[in-house]
């Protein structure tokens, strides 16, 4: 094991080489939504109340459970595959304002704005659009409940320094207001890898980076202690926090390097009152194929957590970022696989269980791992250069 160094449109088998899309004995049914390079990472929620999973991409959002109604929500279009779409990098639906509609909340390029779009209902149109951060740096910030208190707050970069945005309940629309929880630590808005979970064991959600993490305070005021280890490299993008060996601590999942290679995952130990951390790998971060699997491929961005197969355990779903640098990255030409890793227990603890969902469709920055039709069984949206694709059972 190598230790890492760190559009305009009207208002599955064991895998060891490379197949057709979906792959022969695949049970996964792939839908191409939309052909079209509109967003670099995509998100689901019900839009229009009606009680299905809707999607939204960039400056569309399809409407369930069929995504053949296309509605234009602001300004935007298609992008050419070697770009960026600079205005659609990540996005959450959740009801901000508290008016019984799920409204759009869209991180642009890593450094730059996060909007929010206040939905409108039936009355359709261009929906009213709030810069609510005039930079929101990494790759990959979140939208989660941090102090439980039932209300979300950003967590991102500024500045340099990690933190949190907190948010006017009384008025959404105002600027959100940054509260920094470690001093400048790049001059960057690119950095790679960022999550939120409980490591500690204290019940209240952590912050975890490619380079240690932050254990949330017992009083609001309170400083977040840090705590360095060194998860990844560069990083990838969603680093996730979950108890994969089921033995009452949660551990993490990260790729090391969103464009390179590398997949591990990282076993939370207790050494008296100090917590650590053993890493074990999935993928190599050499661009070795896995000896377990014969897999491997590059520019590990967005992952998800989700019980695909309903064994009790939780596995994730990620893959390849296509052209994350736009045709510059190691393996920039290999096929976009998007794979589910299944968790395993074995003798010697876990193990991943690889397969490849199809190959034509990779991942972007944000991923996402839910119940598209309402069948009780986790499905698979993403938005990518490949276009918007959903991939069900």
């Amino acid at each position: 094991m190598k230790r890492p160094s760190a559009l305009l449109l009207p208002a599955a088998a064991l895998i060891t080489v490379f197949a057709a899309s979906p792959p022969p004995g695949s049970t996964w049914r792939k839908h191409v939504v939309a052909g079209e390079f509109v967003t670099e990472g995509l998100s689901v929620g019900d839009i229009d109340g009606d009680g299905h999973q809707d999607l939204v991409a960039g400056h569309l959002w399809f409407k369930g459970p069929d995504f053949k109604t296309v509605t234009r929500f602001r300004p935007g279009r298609p992008s050419p595959v070697k770009a960026y779409q600079e205005d659609s990098f990540l996005s959450w639906v959740d009801d901000l304002n508290g008016d019984g509609r799920n409204d759009i909340l869209m991180a642009s390029h890593p450094g730059k704005s996060l909007t929010l779009y206040l939905n409108p209902g039936p009355s359709g149109g261009d929906w009213p659009a709030h810069r609510v951060m005039e930079h929101a740096a990494t790759e990959c910030p979140t939208w989660t409940d941090l102090d439980l208190d039932g209300k979300r707050e950003f967590v991102c970069m500024q500045r340099g320094c990690f933190g949190y945005a907190e948010v006017d309940w009384s008025d959404v629309t105002k600027p959100w207001t940054f509260r920094a929880i470690s001093g400048e630590r790049t001059k960057t808005p690119y950095i790679h890898g960022l999550g939120t979970g409980d490591v500690s064991g204290d019940g209240k959600p952590d912050i975890v980076e490619k380079d240690g993490w932050f254990q949330q305070p017992t009083t609001p005021d309170g400083e977040w202690k840090w705590h360095a280890f060194r998860f990844a490299g560069r990083g990838g993008a969603q680093m996730l926090v979950f108890d994969a060996d089921q033995d009452g601590d949660n551990d993490i999942i990260t790729s090391l390097d969103g464009h390179g290679y590398g997949l591990f995952w990282y076993e939370n130990r207790r050494d008296g009152g100090n917590i650590t951390f053993t890493a074990h790998e999935i993928l190599p971060d050499d661009g070795a194929k896995s000896s377990a699997a014969g897999l491997q491929f590059s520019q590990l961005h967005a992952l998800d957590a989700a019980d695909f197969d309903g064994d009790g355990r939780m596995d994730f779903v990620t893959g390849k970022r296509y052209y994350a640098h736009n045709g510059r990255d190691p393996g920039a030409e290999d096929p976009a696989l998007l794979c589910v890793f299944f968790n395993r227990k074995s003798k010697d603890g876990i193990t991943w269980e690889s397969l490849v969902v199809d190959n034509d469709s990779g991942v972007g920055c944000q991923v996402a791992a839910t119940d598209l039709n309402k069948d009780g069984k986790p499905d698979i949206a993403v938005g990518s250069k490949k276009g918007v694709i959903t991939l069900v059972r």
